[in-house]
């Protein structure tokens, strides 16, 4: 259990990796059904609830600088929203690249996080 993980160790890292495996599901299903019939596109809400929660405490403690002591991670979690409307495949597939490069660098930094622990680790009994 990585202590540092509820505050802004990987704990955050983990979090947004998972909205953004979500958010690909999401985006290549409205890809996938861009012909369908009545279908209505979704669209994953993490940053917005992200900073809803930050507003919140902000607005509990001012001085926090917008987290506090107690900030949980586990009340945050990526939501998949109905939005009304037909599917923009331009933009569709825009969000698909902008969600690969967002991906690509969480999964960057979590590599690197744990790979500073590996050294700390495989050098602390020298």
């Amino acid at each position: 259990m990585d202590p540092f993980a509820n505050y802004f160790g990987t704990g955050m890292l983990e979090k947004a990796l998972d909205a953004a495996t979500l958010r690909q599901q999401v985006i290549s299903n409205n890809i996938a059904n861009v012909n369908t019939e009545g279908f209505r596109p979704q669209a994953v809400a993490f940053e917005e609830k992200l900073t809803e929660l930050c507003q919140q405490a902000s607005d509990d403690n001012p001085d926090s600088g917008g987290w506090p002591s107690g900030f949980q991670l586990a009340s945050l979690d990526a939501e998949v929203e109905t939005k009304e409307g037909k599917i923009d495949i331009n933009r569709e597939m825009t969000n698909l690249g902008k969600n690969q490069i967002l991906y690509n660098a969480l999964s960057s930094k979590i590599s690197g996080y744990l790979g500073a622990l590996k050294y700390v680790i495989d050098n602390s009994g020298r």
